[in-house]
């Protein structure tokens, strides 16, 4: 009979070291997983798409706090508001994003606007209202 245990002892050692590569592999792949779906938060741009949409609420409401009192606050507010969304369109397209930005006055509805936004940088394609259902913000009440 002849002595075997230093073969069971290489194919043992085989065996744990295949074993140890295959959890290496698993680990690596899971903080890898785990680091691309936290900056997956940060490269959709959010925090743009949120910023445009409190910064033309905030401008509705300032122009039409500032309009408000004049006899054609309709025609100043949509002059200005149309001026806004030109404005800053160019700045966007100047980084390499469209951007197509729409208020206008409720038609029957006093002190309500109406915001429809399209944003696309390439990447990310987001569209807030549409032309038959637009998003509402209340603009301030304007006292006589």
């Amino acid at each position: 009979m002849k002595n075997r245990k230093g073969q069971w002892i290489i194919l043992s050692g085989l065996i744990l070291a295949l074993g140890l590569i295959s959890l290496v592999i698993l680990l690596n792949q899971a903080m890898s997983a785990g680091y691309k779906v936290s900056h997956a938060e940060t490269d959709f741009p959010s925090h743009e798409i949120t910023e445009i949409y409190d910064e033309t609420v905030r401008s509705a409401k300032l122009v039409w706090l500032e309009v408000g009192n004049y006899s054609n606050n309709e025609t100043l507010f949509k002059t200005n508001m149309t001026d806004f969304a030109s404005n800053i369109s160019k700045i966007y397209a100047a980084h390499g994003t469209l951007l197509e930005l729409n208020v206008r006055r409720h038609s029957s509805v006093p002190n309500i606007a109406n915001i429809s936004m399209h944003y696309y940088d390439g990447k990310v394609n987001f569209t807030l209202g549409t032309t038959t259902k637009e998003r509402m913000i209340q603009l301030p009440v304007i006292s006589p």
